[in-house]
């Protein structure tokens, strides 16, 4: 079944809108849920895509999953800066300086993996259902349809030579070996 919902073209299906101190995730029913902000909160950016809605607040993360007709939040750090995201129909993806979120429409759940001391984020490569985070120390491959992030060193010399990617799979051609990750897979494939 997971093959079959990869295949599957998403049209969108929720809509976002900022209405004084809410923000409304609306799906193409009869969903119209709000989200309270806090006092002094400000909405930074918002986009929607597929199932999924994203607010990028000065206080936190929200993703609005389309299926559940729910918001959920994620608290950013004081020192925490958003450096990118990406909406993508089934998921949602956001970089900050510390760490990098995930969140899967169908499992209406956040995915964190912090970064280790000195590691820098060096590429984001992203489709529709899977997304691949380069850092100077590992790659950490995220899906829309398995549970997490999945980490694969780099050795201290490995760099990353060349990317295919489409839909569903992105293929990492280091100085070293060939590295692929698929949307269906909760792991890395090695090719030496």
């Amino acid at each position: 079944m997971g093959s079959v919902l990869a295949q599957e073209t998403i049209t969108d299906q929720v809509a976002i809108a900022v209405f004084r101190n809410h923000i409304l995730g609306i799906t193409a029913g009869q969903g119209l849920i709000r989200y309270r902000l806090s006092a002094g909160e400000n909405v930074l950016a918002t986009r929607s895509r597929g199932l999924n809605a994203f607010a990028h607040t000065s206080d936190r993360l929200l993703a609005f999953s389309g299926p559940f007709q729910r918001w959920f939040a994620q608290p950013l750090d004081l020192s925490e800066q958003v450096i990118q995201f990406h909406v993508s129909p089934r998921f949602i993806l956001a970089q900050t300086n510390k760490r990098v979120f995930g969140f899967q429409a169908h499992r209406a759940s956040w995915r964190i993996e912090e970064f280790g001391t000195r590691e820098q984020v060096i590429q984001l490569i992203q489709q529709d259902h899977v997304a691949v985070v380069v850092t100077n120390r590992r790659v950490l491959g995220f899906s829309a349809f398995t549970g997490g992030f999945f980490a694969e060193d780099l050795g201290a010399d490995e760099t990353i030579d060349a990317v295919t990617k489409n839909d569903n799979i992105v293929i990492l051609q280091t100085s070293a070996r060939q590295l692929i990750f698929r949307s269906n897979l909760a792991i890395w494939a090695d090719r030496r």
